[in-house]
């Protein structure tokens, strides 16, 4: 198992008697919560688990101590490796002696049964409780500040800096979960393995300095592919909140715009021909080996090659799928995100930026540029406009934060 880190507190005799028994702790979330054990004696919060039994494996005793402990019965099937934690400190049941203990943690889930609690001696004296949180940051702060208050510092600390790491891992996890549910909710088509050959060749690209004058995306590391993913849920917002949709067709619109910067990497690399044309041939490479027809390869290609010709916007006449995707690619990196990226852009630019900085910048360029709407379509002048008000009242309330007025 992979070594979170080790902790070794050299408040011990090293020739003394080294006592070892190894652990097993459980990482069980649901719902947004996690299962814990709060010591309300001492204030402090760890995960369910103990020590292992002479020939127990640290998985039997993940499930037994987490009965005994909470109540609740471990689902072995679901039991993961996360990672372990090395502790090494003097032995308090033996001054002159060390005490070594390896931890092992485990992601896993509980059922719906559950049996009688049967918590160990120690844990009635510093009257543990299971409960279900829902921030780890909050608990690890709890930790930190009571670990003078009591209890056993070691494992305190301990926990604290394993609560920090499992809730930047889950975080993680759940957002690649509600990424994998969008790419459900895009329909039959095989988005997700599109999506991977589009990353395959973006992460190869050389970003360039779009958005406006001054403002360079290069500064802060802006991701093309992210940009692309955030831009196919713009195009399917539109197409499910437009109740006409004659002339739309929702699947060439989709792919399309999941290839609409696959050019990038091709464009940076020889500087001969615009993103959206070197996207062309790409494009129609790639659906015509996953066995699309000639007309329906040359279709979803041209939208990739025009979709940078904003001006096409205004004609009465442009192809509403183009028109989408045009509109789509444009909310993107705006409103929020937009004074977000902006920030970004401020920090790279100025080791000490101060918050006057940062709305400088914003009152120049995305205050400015979101009051500039470009949407032709009902449905994308009222995202639009969500945006701009939601930018209106961030400024409104930044600046009486900022200022003493």
């Amino acid at each position: 198992m992979n070594e979170l880190f080790s902790m070794d507190r050299k408040d011990y005799n090293p020739d003394g008697p080294v006592f070892r028994r190894p652990s097993a702790r459980g990482i069980i979330e649901k719902d947004g919560k996690f299962l814990v054990m709060h010591s309300r004696k001492y204030g402090y919060y760890k995960f369910p688990g103990g020590g292992l039994e002479a020939g127990e494996s640290p998985t039997d005793a993940l499930i037994r101590e987490v009965a005994e402990e909470t109540g609740y019965i471990v689902i072995p099937e679901s039991i993961e490796e996360y990672g372990s934690v090395f502790r090494r400190e003097r032995d308090t049941d033996n001054p002159d002696g060390i005490f070594e203990q390896v931890n092992y943690y485990y992601f896993c889930k509980v059922s719906d049964e559950s049996v009688e609690r049967t918590p160990e001696d120690y844990e009635i004296e510093e009257d543990f409780v299971a409960e279900w949180a829902p921030f780890l940051t909050i608990l690890a702060h709890e930790n930190r500040r009571n670990l003078n208050r009591g209890g056993e510092r070691g494992i305190i600390e301990r926990e604290m800096r394993v609560m920090d790491m499992v809730d930047e891992v889950a975080r993680e996890r759940r957002f690649a979960a509600d990424e994998e549910a969008a790419i459900r909710a895009l329909g039959d088509a095989d988005y997700a393995g599109m999506l991977a050959y589009v990353k395959s060749i973006l992460e190869t690209a050389q970003t360039e300095g779009e958005g406006g004058v001054g403002v360079h995306k290069t500064e802060f590391g802006y991701s093309r592919f992210e940009h692309t993913k955030r831009v196919v849920g713009w195009a399917k917002r539109l197409y499910d909140s437009t109740p006409d949709k004659t002339g739309l067709r929702y699947e060439d619109l989709m792919i399309a715009t999941v290839f609409h910067d696959v050019g990038r990497a091709e464009s940076a690399k020889t500087g001969l021909m615009s993103h959206a044309a070197a996207g062309v041939p790409i494009t129609r490479e790639y659906l015509l080996v996953h066995g699309f027809s000639a007309e329906r390869a040359d279709y979803i290609s041209g939208l990739v090659g025009a979709h940078s010709d904003k001006w096409l916007m205004r004609d009465p006449s442009v192809d509403r799928n183009l028109l989408m995707l045009m509109e789509a690619d444009l909310l993107d990196d705006m409103g929020l995100l937009g004074i977000v990226m902006d920030t970004l852009i401020v920090r790279a630019r100025k080791e000490n930026a101060t918050f006057y900085d940062c709305y400088n910048h914003f009152s120049r360029y995305t205050y400015p540029m979101q009051h500039e709407n470009p949407m032709v379509t009902p449905e994308g002048r009222a995202f639009w406009e969500e945006k701009t008000a939601a930018v209106d009242r961030f400024m409104e309330l930044f600046k009486r934060d900022i200022t003493m007025g």
